[in-house]
């Protein structure tokens, strides 16, 4: 092969080298690091934080249904014993509860 022939080739894959890494990887100003690093730095502070505040919100969630239902078992009165006899309330006398 001739000295021109090698260089016409060398030129070619050279070229198509930078063709397909223009294709991967997107134009000249695309491909700086600075601003590909920045932009990876960004994306991943806000999935972090996205990521935390779910976690907050699952246990600000948790935290009040587990209230709800303290205070539900709380206000329910509890079954008496089976084979219990549960006394029955006594009537209140006529002067209780008024006045003198």
């Amino acid at each position: 092969m001739s000295e021109s022939d090698q260089a016409l080739l060398e030129s070619v894959q050279t070229h198509r080298a930078r063709l397909g890494s223009a294709i991967a990887f997107g134009s000249l100003g695309a491909r700086r690091p600075l601003a590909s690093l920045t932009r990876r730095l960004v994306i991943g502070m806000v999935v972090a934080a996205i990521a935390c505040a779910a976690c907050v919100g699952v246990s600000f969630v948790g935290s009040i249904l587990r209230a709800n239902a303290a205070a539900a078992a709380e206000q329910s009165p509890t079954p008496a014993p089976s084979g219990a006899v549960t006394p029955s309330p006594t009537p209140a006398s006529p002067t209780e509860g008024t006045a003198p």
